[in-house]
């Protein structure tokens, strides 16, 4: 492995970003660049050449993203502009560098169930602004010629930011009921594991111990085990010592400007098997998460 690894990280004021921030620390042979969107706005596409085509970061880890997904649907260009637009400025300010991308998508573009975890080559059925300018980002990305990894997750939960955990824990606080939807299925990702999978890839890659071929492909990426938002929030509850009780109802009870999929249990048998990391169950990553909130 190299002395020093050079990583950019984009979108470092947001939950991923920060937890790349916090975690900085513990390694001394990575040097981080954070770039918040002050200090680097992904809608700018002079800035970001200026920052990316040197070709002086060994990886660029995109963790800017337009994540409102029921605004989306009232705000499309703004949505479009910043996961489907900026990818291109991204891919040719890297084109001609040894630069790797990592970005992250969603499993907003399957949309899709067939009984079993999705895999990475099932079928795409983006509905809804948000999934589709998430899909079309990694078309942009695929087709570009550059070596980047694709990322899709799930439910993402974390210490920083505004999240499903941090609403369920202030609500748990000021109501003594709530109502939760139990028909749509998945794992929630904890932002902090995210990073640390990232970076053991990083490092693995680097010291030569997976081929760099496996670099450039899609992978999924979530939490082990299968519930449903209605068992989250009770868990969260559970944990906390919350005295709200979580009503289960139907998605259709809570009618959202965005069609959410009902299905989002993703497999992770590739990139387990490619990258050789371990995935924890999503009781874990809870855990971890609450713990960290406080």
């Amino acid at each position: 492995m190299s002395s020093s690894i050079n990583i950019a990280i984009l979108g470092a004021n947001g939950q991923l970003g920060q937890e790349f921030k916090w975690m900085a620390p513990q390694y001394r042979d990575i040097h981080f660049e954070f770039y918040s969107k002050n200090q680097l706005d992904i809608l700018d596409a002079n800035a970001i050449n200026n920052a990316l085509s040197s070709g002086a970061f060994d990886y660029v880890i995109n963790c800017a993203a337009y994540t409102k997904v029921d605004a989306a649907e009232q705000e499309s260009a703004l949505c479009f502009a910043v996961n489907t637009e900026a990818c291109h400025s991204i891919v040719d300010a890297l084109k001609g560098t040894k630069t790797r991308l990592i970005h992250f998508s969603s499993d907003y573009v399957y949309h899709t169930y067939n009984r079993f975890p999705l895999k990475e080559n099932d079928i795409t059925q983006p509905q809804g602004i948000y999934a589709q300018s998430k899909l079309q980002g990694e078309q942009i990305l695929r087709g570009s010629g550059i070596p980047v990894l694709i990322l899709r997750t799930s439910w993402v939960i974390s210490s920083f930011g505004h999240n499903f955990v941090k609403t369920m824990m202030r609500l748990g606080k000021e109501k003594s009921s709530i109502n939760v939807v139990n028909d749509q299925y998945g794992t929630p990702t904890y932002a902090r594991d995210l990073a640390e999978k990232v970076l053991d890839i990083i490092q693995k890659i680097e010291s030569k111990q997976i081929d760099e071929s496996s670099f450039n492909d899609t992978y999924n990426y979530a939490s082990e085990g299968i519930i449903t938002w209605y068992d989250l929030a009770s868990q969260i509850m559970t944990e906390k010592g919350l005295n709200c009780t979580v009503q289960p109802i139907s998605s259709s009870s809570f009618p959202t400007l965005a069609k959410r999929p009902y299905w989002s249990v993703m497999s992770k048998h590739k990139i387990t098997r490619t990258f050789g990391i371990k995935v924890p169950h999503w009781y874990t990553v809870l855990k971890g998460c609450l713990n960290n909130i406080g």
